[in-house]
């Protein structure tokens, strides 16, 4: 009686696949950039470094944790002789969190801008920009 007994070169390259397909997410996610505005208690906004675009997608998400306060938040492109323009813009509700998506321009530069009521003293917000 002969037994089929699975062979063992079979698992190599399934295994090799599953490491190539894990480094190439790996380096996806590195190539996107991250720009956080972050409001604290005694300010009314807040501005995120500047990041390059290397794709053509970009998300603003933007939260309050203020009891009564929202936040705007804004996802501006940075242009070095013209006013910088909004890619995107969104207000996020007290105790909310909001996301919206924009079209980005791989190597341009895009930052995280967010604003609050003045006067505001106990409120924490937050804008971030994401770019592929």
């Amino acid at each position: 009686m002969i037994i089929n007994q699975p062979s063992k070169k079979k698992k190599l390259p399934v295994v090799a696949s599953l490491l190539s397909v894990s480094l190439l997410a790996a380096s996806l996610a590195m190539a996107a950039g991250t720009s956080t505005a972050s409001i604290r208690p005694g300010s009314s906004s807040a501005t995120g470094s500047t990041v390059t675009a290397t794709g053509s997608s970009g998300s603003l998400t933007v939260s309050s944790a203020g009891p009564t306060y929202y936040v705007q938040g804004y996802a501006k492109r940075s242009i070095s002789f013209f006013p910088d323009t909004n890619a995107a813009s969104i207000t996020a509700l007290p105790a909310r969190t909001v996301t919206t998506g924009f079209s980005a321009t791989s190597g341009n530069k895009y930052y995280s801008k967010a604003n609050t009521q003045s006067g505001a003293t106990s409120i924490y917000g937050e804008a971030k920009t994401k770019v592929n």
